[in-house]
């Protein structure tokens, strides 16, 4: 092949190889795994009492200004906290993994000091985007 031959089939060549590499890059995007969607997340609907009763009058008397949970997922890793107003007597904990849960309650003062001990919560379980409700009791004996 002479010199001019060459030159002349060079833009073909350099035209099959820059296709042969775009056709590969469209091949390799194409070609992606993504990840399975993460499971829907449920909640956990959390309503106390004081002494059997919500009346916010139960709270006031008691010196309890918040509603203190802590969440632990089914092989105790921490799931979070969440506080909420004493005389609302029930909150919404949103965005739970489909998981079992246990944890504990308080109600505190203004300041953030307990106002009883600590009240162990039943295990409870989450499945899918559903809500599971769980109920809570403060009997007199456990205010200080």
């Amino acid at each position: 092949m002479t010199f001019w031959n060459r030159i002349r089939t060079w833009p073909l060549l350099a035209t099959a190889a820059t296709a042969a590499a775009l056709a590969g890059q469209a091949l390799g995007c194409s070609a992606s795994v993504s990840a399975p969607p993460p499971p829907p997340a449920g909640a956990a609907v959390m309503q106390w009492s004081v002494e059997e009763s919500t009346d916010p009058n139960a709270c006031v008397t008691r010196g309890a200004s918040t509603f203190h949970v802590s969440l632990y997922n089914g092989v105790g890793g921490f799931a979070g906290e969440w506080v909420q107003d004493c005389t609302t007597f029930a909150t919404t904990i949103y965005g739970l993994d489909p998981d079992d849960y246990t944890g504990h309650a308080e109600l505190t003062d203004s300041g953030g000091q307990p106002r009883t001990t600590s009240v162990s919560l039943k295990p409870f379980t989450v499945v899918g985007e559903s809500s599971t409700t769980v109920t809570i009791d403060f009997p007199a004996d456990s205010f200080y």
